[in-house]
């Protein structure tokens, strides 16, 4: 994988190449250079230095409720310092745990969470999460409506920094820009 040399901001052509595929992860390179007047070939470029330099990622979108998943949770779990390691280890494996963060605050673990009944809730919660060795409580909140899915995010004109060498969407050291 290549770093660029030198962090820049993303400009008005990469961000309207990501708005596209935000539209149709499956968009063709023609489109999107007619969409937005530049050439095929620089489309596949940018594209090209957006995935091995930016971390872009074109990958499916599943909706939750469409292959019956229909309760979504988000799970502030409070753990033994010692144990925190392997708590989230085991979380993070959980087929129903779509995101797990380490956390500042009340929580050491923040987890989202996708159930299909609340038997599947309960069981994930009183078992699953809350007879987890370490474990010393947690809170769960019940999603009642979701009004913006993460696909949907724009990304920030704001920029005050490079990017760390680690991603916090990935947590693996990247190699220094």
């Amino acid at each position: 994988m290549q770093h660029q040399a030198s962090w820049e901001p993303l400009d008005d052509t990469d961000r309207a190449i990501i708005d596209c595929l935000r539209e149709d992860g499956r968009m063709p390179s023609a489109t999107i250079a007619r969409r937005i007047g530049i050439t095929e070939k620089t489309v596949r470029k940018r594209l090209q230095q957006l995935t091995d330099d930016r971390g872009l990622q074109v990958v499916p979108v599943v909706d939750p409720d469409r292959i019956g998943l229909s309760t979504c949770l988000y799970v502030g779990i409070v753990v033994d310092a010692p144990k925190i390691e392997e708590v989230a280890r085991r979380v993070r494996a959980m087929p129903e745990v779509r995101y797990l963060a380490y956390t500042t605050g009340p929580w050491d673990l923040l987890a989202e969470a996708f159930v299909g009944s609340r038997e599947h809730m309960a069981e994930f919660l009183l078992t699953a999460i809350g007879k987890l060795p370490g474990v010393r409580n947690s809170e769960t909140f019940n999603v009642l409506r979701i009004a913006k899915f993460g696909y949907e995010w724009e990304i920030p004109h704001l920029q005050v920094a490079p990017p760390p060498t680690i991603s916090i969407a990935h947590p693996t050291a990247q190699p220094t820009i």
